[in-house]
Order: C-alpha cells, then sequence, then structure tokens
C-alpha cells in the first residue's frame, strides 16, 4: 500500500473537468456525465472486519480507471492512503479507531472525465457500541457486553484473567483519564470505563477492556478500610466513595496526567446512596449527618454545602428516599431533578434546580410539596425518574406502576414479568448525543433474576406508559447497572458518548 500525495484542489478540478461547458461541435447531450450510485453515505465497520463495497458507475458501457482512497476525516493533511485500484472495493480494517473519509474516483479511459465521492467511515472495535451490563456473579463482579451482533460474558475476566472481588456497586465512563505511554514515556488521554464493587475499583480500557488501573494502584495514601459505596461522575471527574470519603481523579481534557485518586474529601459525614450526577453539572449528594444537601468538586478538599435561603437545604431533619433526574431537553442533561423525602410518617416531594448546583452560594431547592401517605410510590423497590416528563416510574414486586408527579395518580403498566422472576434493577435510560440524532433512544430498563440468570429487557416509552420490551438480552448472574456507551459519527467528526440516568 502506498500513500498519494494527492491534494484535494486537483479532486475538484477532476471534478470540474467532468462538469465542464463543452466547446466544440458537439451537442449538449453528447456531453459524458458519469455518476456513482449503489453506496451509502455511511458505514461503521470495527477493526479487523471488512468493507465490501460495490459501486455502480454509469454509463456503464465504457471503460474506467479506478482508485479507492482513505484518509482521516478533517486531518488537515493531504495525504491519502490508496487502498485499491479496483472498482469493487474488499478492504480489511487495519485502522486507528476513529472517522475517517473514504473517497472513490472513476475516470473514463476515453475521454478523461472523472466522477469523484466521498463517504463517511467511523472505525471502532467490538465494544464501541455495547451495552456494559455490571453484574454479580457467585464469586464476585463482572462485566457482560452486548453489542448488536453479540454478547461478550464475563468481560473483566476474559479479558485480563479475574472478576472483582465483592458485589457490585456501579459504573462510571471518562473520555480523559490519563495513562503512562511506556514507548513514548508520555501520558497520553484515554476513554476508560470505571467499575466498582464492595472491594475494588477498575479502570478499563474502553476500546479493548484491558485492565488500566486497579484498586490496589489508585491511592497515594490508602483508605483505612477497603469498603467502597458510590461510584459516580462530576463534570471533569470520577468520584468514589471509600470507607466513608469521597476520594478524586480529574479527568479533563487538558488537565495534568492524574492517574490515582489524588484528592480526599475530609470531614466528618455520611453520604446518602441516592445522589444526583448528571452531565456537566457539580453531582448533588445527602449529607444523612447533617441532613443537608451537598456537593464535591476537584478544587477543594472538603464538601460544599449550600445557601440557607428558602426552604432550607440544611439540617433538614429527613431522610432521603429517592433522588431522580430530568432533562428538559437535549442541551439540558440534569438541568431539574426530584426528590422525595421522608420527615417522620410525612413525605415530601422536593423540585430541585439542578442549574444551581454549581454555585456554591445559591439554594437549588425551588418547591417542596406533600405526598399523600397513601401513595405506592414511597413504599416501592425501585424507583426511576422519565427524562422527559414528571412522571415516577416504580416497582413493589413484580409489579410496576407509573406515578405523574403534578397529580400523584398512580397508573399500573402491566409489563407481565414471567413468573419466577424477581426484578433486581430499573433505570430510565437516555441516550442523546448532540448532533447524533439517529442514535437517539429512550428506554425504562428493567432487569430481572431467575435461577442464576438474568433477563435485560428495553421497555420504550410511548405517551409516558412504559411499552412492551423492544429487546431481551439474557445472561448469567444480576444485574446491578446498565451503561450504554458508542463512538457516534456526527457532520464533524466521531465522539464517544454514554447514556444518562435517572
Amino acid at each position: 500500500m502506498r500513500i498519494l500525495h494527492f491534494i484535494f484542489t486537483l479532486c475538484i478540478a477532476c471534478l470540474e473537468i467532468a462538469c465542464y461547458e463543452d466547446k466544440g461541435n458537439y451537442d449538449y447531450t453528447d456531453k459524458l456525465e458519469i455518476t456513482v450510485s449503489g453506496i451509502q453515505e455511511a458505514y461503521n465497520r470495527t477493526v479487523g472486519e471488512t468493507i465490501s463495497l460495490k459501486p455502480q458507475i454509469t454509463p456503464a458501457n465504457r471503460e474506467y480507471d479506478c482508485f479507492w482512497g482513505i484518509i482521516a476525516f478533517n486531518s488537515g493533511s493531504n495525504n491519502i492512503d490508496t487502498i485499491s485500484y479496483e472498482q469493487d472495493l474488499d478492504y480489511k480494517i487495519s485502522l486507528r479507531t476513529g472517522s475517517y473519509n473514504l473517497l472513490f474516483c472513476a475516470k473514463d479511459k476515453a475521454t478523461g472525465i472523472y466522477a469523484y465521492e466521498r463517504y463517511n467511515l467511523t472505525v471502532g472495535t467490538e465494544t464501541t457500541d455495547a451495552w456494559w451490563v455490571l453484574k454479580e456473579n457467585s464469586n464476585g463482579t463482572d462485566l457482560d457486553l452486548i453489542t448488536p451482533t453479540k454478547t461478550m460474558p464475563d468481560f473483566i475476566s476474559s479479558i485480563n484473567g479475574k472478576q472483582m472481588a465483592g458485589a457490585p456497586v456501579s459504573l462510571a465512563f471518562t473520555l480523559y483519564y490519563s495513562e503512562f505511554d511506556s514507548t513514548t514515556n508520555t501520558n497520553v488521554k484515554i476513554s476508560s470505563v470505571f467499575v466498582a464493587s464492595e472491594q475494588d475499583i477498575v479502570a478499563l480500557d474502553y476500546y479493548s477492556g484491558r485492565l488500566i488501573r486497579d484498586y490496589d494502584n489508585f491511592f497515594y495514601e490508602f483508605p483505612q478500610n477497603r469498603k467502597v459505596t458510590h461510584l459516580f461522575n462530576g463534570p471533569s471527574d470520577i468520584h468514589a466513595v471509600i470507607d466513608n470519603h469521597v476520594y478524586t481523579i480529574p479527568a479533563m481534557k487538558s488537565s495534568a496526567p492524574y492517574t490515582r485518586f489524588s484528592i480526599k474529601v475530609d470531614g466528618n459525614y455520611q453520604l446518602s446512596s441516592q445522589y444526583h450526577a448528571v452531565g456537566a453539572k457539580q453531582p448533588l449528594l445527602y449529607d444523612e449527618i447533617s441532613s443537608s444537601f451537598c456537593s464535591v468538586t476537584r478544587g477543594t478538599s472538603l464538601l460544599m454545602y449550600t445557601d440557607n435561603s428558602g426552604i432550607s437545604p440544611n439540617n433538614m431533619n429527613m431522610e432521603l428516599i429517592f433522588i431522580g433526574s430530568r432533562s428538559p431537553n437535549i442541551y439540558a442533561p440534569g438541568d431539574v431533578a426530584y426528590a422525595i423525602m421522608k420527615n417522620g410518617n410525612q413525605y415530601y416531594l422536593i423540585n430541585i434546580d439542578g442549574t444551581l448546583i454549581n454555585r456554591v452560594n445559591s439554594n437549588p431547592i425551588k418547591e417542596m410539596v406533600k405526598i399523600p401517605s397513601d401513595k405506592g410510590v414511597l413504599n416501592a423497590d425501585f424507583r426511576t425518574l422519565n427524562e422527559n416528563n414528571d412522571i415516577i416510574y416504580y416497582t413493589k414486586g413484580n409489579d410496576i406502576f407509573a406515578c405523574k408527579l403534578d397529580t400523584f395518580e398512580e397508573i399500573p403498566q402491566n409489563l407481565g414479568i414471567g413468573s419466577g422472576e424477581t426484578i433486581t434493577y430499573m433505570e430510565y435510560v437516555k441516550f442523546a448525543p448532540y448532533g447524533g440524532n439517529t442514535d437517539w433512544f429512550d428506554y425504562v430498563v428493567i432487569a430481572t433474576h431467575q435461577n442464576g440468570q438474568y433477563k435485560l429487557y428495553l421497555h420504550p416509552i410511548q405517551a409516558g406508559n412504559i411499552q412492551p420490551a423492544e429487546k431481551v438480552y439474557t445472561g448469567e448472574g444480576k444485574v446491578k447497572k446498565a451503561l450504554f456507551i458508542k463512538l457516534v459519527q456526527f457532520s464533524w467528526g466521531t465522539g464517544v458518548h454514554d447514556s444518562i440516568s435517572s
């Protein structure tokens, strides 16, 4: 394979030749016009796959010289890698993951007139379009990766030789974790999936599943007790709660190369298992010792508490039962949150302005209303908030309901979970990358467990009601959480996006 220094101005000139106004003694209808059809505008392939294309050139009764080239999208380079001189393309992909332009040129041998076409090619790996399903096995924690074509069970142990110790806690994704590259002696940013179990935390290479770092290599000073209870994102951070203290890794594109949990949040606090951590907002946490809402950022080693004006978020003397995220539109993930709180025998619905969490001196609580004490949502097994509407879905046993937050009307959903199955997980999952409209989806994701096996149901939503499952996946173990991550093709290139959950 050779590199042609083939500048785009030449390609444009070829098009001009094909479209010139003939000055000879010919009628306009005699001008040769070459068209190429039978090829899609965009293709997605994984490393190692073969892309096979059969363009149809019109007129068909002529001889053509053809070539296929490839160039990185928006690379700023004029170097095109020529991959074939045949009309039909059969090319085994050995490129780095990312976005490319496929170029095809067909030149009429008799006249020299060209047709020149450009197509989008996104190159990923088997992991770059998948549900990452966090699950509990009999001996610990692992992941199943569910792609459009297959399931890769026990992904952590199959790639790295062992699963994680303890029951699963959560997982999170970041584009900009740092890793030292021994071949270049430099630190590089790497897209990573963080996975937490009760006794371990690992960072995995998003593209391969390779272990980058584990608990034993994550700390400058180890927590006294190896007990992990939380894992969640900040705007440009990864946070974990270990031994009742928050630890933070800054994970910014332009930040210093942080590879370990470099910030410990000191103080006497006990964080609720319920929290709001969505999009570019600071996470909203709840300290059960002081009964106060608070937040955390890489800029301080203390929890940040908010303003007391209005309905005070401090010293509330309440228990946080549930908090969920609302996204008023795709540009504002997590701009609204709803919380259910309990004070004695009275329950309250709290309306929270998620945009104010970033402002330390602002009170995010907008409204607090009483919830009638006979509502089933108050004693649910699992709850999740509709990202697009003011509805909480909840389960009690195998029954599923929708609770409208404006009236507290509760509507059975009648999904008919199978006899003998036990619900272990429910979450509203939204995937809406800006500019990637064709990839959008909203599901209520429900997982059940029976006889050592799980079923993962993806339920679409219509008019606020949960519809029958559109897809059902199966595997071994008990599901704790599901995260969807995909390498998406945009008009300006590619980007990796993960789903948001309520």
